[in-house]
């Protein structure tokens, strides 16, 4: 039986819940690319000794003058593969119909890590800052005043919009847990409130899951209270589905690309509370 090449989605969410410092050392190295992404290509480095560093293709690092090595096999990614769909119609098809474009995701071992490399030197693009209300703004999610009388609520969304107790004991971690159940889609029919103590459902685990990426991404507190709540979750599960985990990936890489910043000296609201 062939050796599995790479970790499905899953299991790389496993491994980001149960050691810490992983899904900051995997921002750092690959801020770049997708959070999924990131982590693959983090544990294809770990498996094969390879220093985590910029990415590039065969002919992207030719470009920048480095030569990827004699023998090196490449680092293995997702990406969207377009494919032409002829357009479907009630009526007998059109011949002059143009065809329709869609993706289908495939994995591909495209990619080569700088210690793969040799040549002259490569920049190394640094670490973007981060802003909350930056992000609130890119993704058209607004705040709404906290008017719940239960103490317990630590936050909700509803619609478009999130609300965060000004007395929640993580604000930060909350404000991204919010922010993920409307990314994720969980608000489009219905209030979701989340009380000290949530009750086990898998939307929970989801925006947990995000609120734990980008707190622990960007350096924030927060993350070892997410983390313990999903490894609570997964006592009674083998791990966190692949369609789980690959939409708890995409929704905190759309939040982090959504905050981002390129001017590390003006954010607002939280931020990195280190730089690497």
């Amino acid at each position: 039986m062939e050796k599995q090449r790479h970790a499905t989605w899953g299991e790389l969410l496993r491994d980001a819940v149960e050691k810490p410092g992983l899904m900051l050392e995997a921002y750092t190295a690959f801020h770049n690319y997708s959070f999924g992404n990131a982590l693959l290509a983090l544990e294809q480095c770990a498996r094969r000794n390879l220093q985590p560093g910029p990415l590039n293709t065969y002919r992207g690092w030719l470009e920048r003058k480095r030569q990827v090595r004699k023998g090196e096999k490449g680092i293995t990614l997702c990406m969207p593969m377009p494919l032409k769909r002829a357009t479907q119609t009630e009526s007998v098809q059109d011949e002059t119909a143009e065809p329709q474009t869609c993706y289908a995701f495939r994995f591909r071992a495209y990619w080569f890590v700088l210690a793969q490399t040799e040549g002259e030197d490569t920049y190394t693009p640094p670490i973007p800052g981060f802003d909350i209300e930056t992000a609130l703004r890119a993704l058209e999610i607004t705040r709404t005043p906290f008017a719940e009388m239960n103490g317990n609520i630590q936050g909700f969304a509803t619609g478009r919009a999130i609300a965060i107790n000004p007395l929640a004991a993580l604000p930060q971690k909350t404000t991204f847990h919010e922010i993920a159940h409307i990314v994720l889609g969980h608000t489009v029919s219905e209030k979701l409130v989340d009380r000290e103590h949530t009750a086990l459902h898998i939307r929970e685990v989801e925006a947990e899951s995000v609120a734990l990426i980008c707190c622990e991404s960007l350096g924030l507190e927060g993350a070892e209270y997410c983390r313990g709540y999903i490894q609570h979750w997964m006592k009674t599960e083998s791990e966190i589905p692949n369609q789980s985990a690959a939409r708890i990936f995409a929704a905190a890489s759309s939040i982090l690309k959504a905050g981002t910043l390129d001017d590390l000296h003006t954010r607002s609201g939280f931020s990195r509370s280190v730089e690497v």
